[in-house]
């Protein structure tokens, strides 16, 4: 028999220059090795903080392991497939040893907003989420993040339901996780909108949680309003989400996603939508209802220059 070494040279961020994958008995080409050496020799790039297919739970797995830098933030559909490469070898026991949310983060003593990793008490595996500690408090978990338009937002269901984009720039945190956060304890939801003058108003609502997939996601609880963006969310109260391929809204007149490329917790249709499509021009007849929309803060025809969607537990 003999031993065979293969090399894979991918593009990831910044870190260890090479590492080990795999060894054992493989057959390649008809000849039985007796060992083989998968060595992914690891370049610089920027996919640190992407968020990837939710399937794995690379993000977590041993330090000690040496996984390239650039897999440690991935959890949703952005997740390059070179990331899926890597075992694992962390215990449930281990896992379990993760803050429930970034509030709990906080009470802990880490008082510094930015990345960490959380398990919810309702999830499987812990996943990556940006932690902002400085806002009304502190302690809240980024579900979605908008600021410049270098993410597209019109996306499937898959990619609702699991994440997608970059945790260091925009996303969406995944409908799954969002789920997980708010279903089993009770949560609130702090919602920031900017014009484009930069000028910022919020929503904060005491209640908040949605259901899981069989019921679409359905956004269940949502009360105690207070802010200066006003309230456009109580009129999706009840609805389930909607994207362009799975179309749970209550228009007659065809799909509110496809029409307003973006998904929501469409009604018929909407008074807000934070996940349209990003526009540069903030009034424009032909691109009305079509942007970020929050309709009480600036009026249905104003695209909105950003917003951020963030949850945090009533309770510890």
């Amino acid at each position: 028999m003999i031993s065979v070494a293969i090399i894979i040279l991918v593009y990831a961020a910044v870190g260890e220059n090479a590492v080990n994958v795999s060894r054992g008995f493989y057959t390649i080409n008809g000849l039985q090795a007796s060992s083989l050496d998968i060595k992914i020799e690891v370049k610089p790039n920027t996919l640190k903080n992407y968020l990837g297919d939710s399937k794995t739970d690379l993000l977590y797995r041993n330090e000690r392991n040496s996984i390239p830098e650039g897999c440690k933030n991935f959890i949703g559909t952005s997740k390059p497939s070179l990331c899926f490469l890597f075992p694992s070898t962390k215990s449930a026991e281990v896992l379990n040893t993760y803050p429930r949310s970034c509030r709990e983060i906080q009470k802990n003593g880490n008082i510094k907003s930015g990345i960490y990793k959380i398990k919810p008490r309702a999830s499987s595996k812990p996943f990556a989420v940006l932690c902002d500690m400085v806002i009304q408090g502190g302690g809240w978990t980024h579900i979605q993040k908008r600021y410049d338009g270098s993410q597209d937002f019109d996306k499937l269901w898959r990619d609702y339901k699991f994440g997608f984009g970059h945790l260091e720039r925009e996303f969406w945190l995944g409908l799954e996780n969002i789920y997980q956060m708010t279903a089993f304890e009770p949560s609130e939801l702090l919602v920031e909108v900017t014009d484009g003058i930069n000028k910022t108003g919020y929503a904060h609502y005491g209640s908040f949680a949605i259901t899981g997939e069989k019921d679409g996601y359905r956004l269940n609880v949502l009360s105690g309003y207070s802010g200066t963006a006003g309230d456009s969310l109580i009129e999706h109260l009840n609805s389930q989400f909607s994207t362009s391929d799975v179309d749970q809204d209550q228009n007659p007149s065809g799909s509110c996603a496809i029409m307003f490329e973006g998904a929501w917790w469409y009604r018929n249709c909407h008074d807000s939508c934070l996940n349209g499509k990003y526009q540069n021009l903030v009034l424009l007849s032909s691109l009305k209802y079509h942007g970020i929309m929050w309709s009480s803060f600036r009026g249905k025809e104003y695209n909105l220059s950003g917003s951020r969607m963030m949850v945090r537990p009533i309770r510890i």
